[in-house]
């Protein structure tokens, strides 16, 4: 009976074993794949900047190319492009005038 115990108790701790080894492993998978969503972040991050800067560089080159050819399709944007900057500008000479 006691050679049964014995081996019964050698058999649960040789799966305890395995149970930790597994748990280490998977301890280990979890903070790869948590710094690969943290590289993962820091490059959508970038990306989306990257993003905005392309889009505004855009809108820049079609407001030229409208200025530049005077495209009939887009002078309605061009013309409210122009009439927007300039009311900026009016309002930055009257902050400046008061």
């Amino acid at each position: 009976m006691s050679l049964d115990l014995n081996s019964h108790v050698q058999r649960i701790a040789g799966k305890a074993a395995k149970v930790a080894e597994l748990n280490a492993a998977q301890r280990m998978r979890i903070q790869e794949l948590e710094d690969q969503v943290l590289h993962l972040q820091e490059s959508l991050t970038a990306m989306q900047a990257e993003h905005f800067e392309l889009q505004e560089q855009l809108k820049q080159r079609d407001l030229a190319l409208t200025v530049h050819r005077g495209s009939p399709a887009r002078d309605t944007y061009s013309e409210e492009k122009i009439s927007e900057l300039i009311r900026e500008i009016d309002r930055c000479m009257k902050l400046l005038s008061a």
